[in-house]
Order: structure tokens, then C-alpha cells, then sequence
């Protein structure tokens, strides 16, 4: 029998998982920025307009769902504590998918380099 426990520890479970997979994609940005060509990327980010109302809608709905969160998660009512992690949830999820989207963005303007000529650079 699933009780409301045994939910409110998978949503947490899952929550900590989005937050390996935003941390992972942070860590690809940081280390993939150095090969950007900025000229580029501003061309296809910028100026791209379903590119920017997509970060506008993520940024937005992690913002409504993480105030919502909050709001409720400070009230009096315990009964529905999984239905309050859940606008945790969905906030993060919000947040990884503007992660991810940037990060294709940048993985496509990145200037490819050999691991040969990586590791050339590397070591003088």
C-alpha cells in the first residue's frame, strides 16, 4: 500500500536526483565555455525569439511554482505535504529544462577540438 510517506520520500528522491542532473549540466556549461565563439553564439541565441520566450516560460514557472511552494509549505495545513513538494518538483524540473536548453545552445556553438589537441594545450 503506498501511504503518503512512502510518496514524500520518492518526490525527495527524485528532487535530489533533478539537482546530480543540474549540477552535471552546470559542470558541461562551465567546461565547454572556453571553446565558445561568443560572435556565434549571439547570433543563435539572442537574437533567436522562441529561444528566449522558452527561457522567459522556464524562468517564470520556476518562479510561480518555487513561490508557491514556499507560500504553502509555511502554512498550517500538514495533510498535504506531498502536494506541496510536488511544486518543488515541478520548480526544478523548470529550472534543469532551462539548464538543458542552454546548454544546447552552447554545445552547438562550441568550437570542436581533438582530445590530442586538448591535451597538447594541457600540458605546457
Amino acid at each position: 500500500m503506498i501511504n503518503e510517506y512512502t510518496i514524500y520520500k520518492y518526490l525527495e528522491f527524485s528532487i535530489f536526483a533533478l539537482y546530480l542532473i543540474l549540477i552535471f549540466l552546470f559542470i558541461q556549461i562551465w567546461f565547454s565555455w572556453k571553446d565558445i565563439d561568443k560572435k556565434e553564439l549571439m547570433l543563435k541565441s539572442i537574437v533567436n525569439e522562441s529561444f528566449f520566450r522558452k527561457n522567459c516560460a522556464y524562468i517564470f514557472s520556476f518562479s510561480i511554482l518555487s513561490l508557491v511552494h514556499e507560500f504553502f509549505e509555511g502554512s498550517a495545513i500538514q495533510n498535504a505535504i506531498v502536494f506541496f513538494e510536488f511544486f518543488e518538483f515541478l520548480a526544478i524540473i523548470c529550472l534543469v529544462l532551462f539548464v538543458y536548453n542552454w546548454y544546447i545552445v552552447l554545445k552547438t556553438c562550441a568550437n570542436k577540438k581533438s582530445l590530442l589537441k586538448e591535451l597538447a594545450i594541457f600540458s605546457r
